[in-house]
């Protein structure tokens, strides 16, 4: 919003800043989906991270080049490509993570070749079209709102494979890299399957109803029950 003033500001700071920090590492999750007549998201859970994360959203752009033009003008900008990944550290080591760093398949043990009470898992020589993941979601807290910040990125798929330390007096973490890939029917699209759904400011009149309101907007905050199982 335009900002009017005899006096130019000597720091960015105003009294709405304090409500518009994000605060802590958030939640990760997988195939999030809002269902319009429950009202509530289904998701299943990345698991727990350590070290935070890291999100990237990049537009390569190339620059016209155009004979007696020495300097890119306005419009000279064309966006060429376009990149998004989540850079995850996680310390919950499940089946289902392994499986999708590896495109990997899953088998119960039968007692002949390996002990019964084990899953086996092996790497697979192709990547399938199930190893993409339908998208994979940042639930996020906003300082002013209880409303989270939401950021989903389709179509994922792990590029990072599996690598983790482990040593005494310490928990292995194992970093999973996630890249956005755009659909099969709009290969040549050059924007980022991504969406984010940031929480609307309200007025101090409207925060004021909503105290006395149940919330109803179902975000997981991690303490729902998930559906997926």
């Amino acid at each position: 919003m335009p900002v009017t003033s005899e006096t130019l500001p000597k720091s960015g700071y105003t009294a709405d800043t304090p409500k518009r920090y994000l605060l802590n590492a958030g939640a990760l999750v997988r195939n999030l989906t809002w269902d319009s007549t429950a009202k509530k998201w289904t998701y299943d859970l990345l698991g727990a991270t350590s070290g935070g994360s890291k999100l990237s959203l990049k537009n390569n752009l190339r620059q016209v080049e155009v004979d007696g033009v020495f300097a890119t003008p306005v419009g000279g900008d064309m966006i060429e490509s376009s990149e998004g990944t989540f850079e995850v550290n996680v310390i919950e080591h499940t089946r289902d993570n392994i499986k999708m760093a590896l495109f990997a398949d899953v088998q119960e043990s039968d007692d002949t070749k390996y002990p019964a009470g084990y899953d086996v898992i092996t790497p697979k020589q192709k990547i399938e079209e199930s190893d993409y993941i339908e998208n994979l979601g940042y639930i996020g807290t906003i300082s002013g709102s209880d409303k989270p910040v939401i950021i989903i990125m389709d179509f994922a798929i792990c590029t990072s494979g599996l690598e983790f330390e482990v040593k005494d007096k310490a928990e292995a973490i194992y970093p999973l890299t996630f890249a956005a890939r755009t659909p099969m029917n709009d290969v040549t699209t050059t924007s980022l399957p991504v969406k984010i759904l940031m929480p609307k400011e309200s007025t101090q009149e409207a925060r004021t109803t909503s105290e006395t309101t149940t919330r109803v907007d179902g975000a997981p905050t991690g303490t729902e029950e998930n559906t997926h199982g």
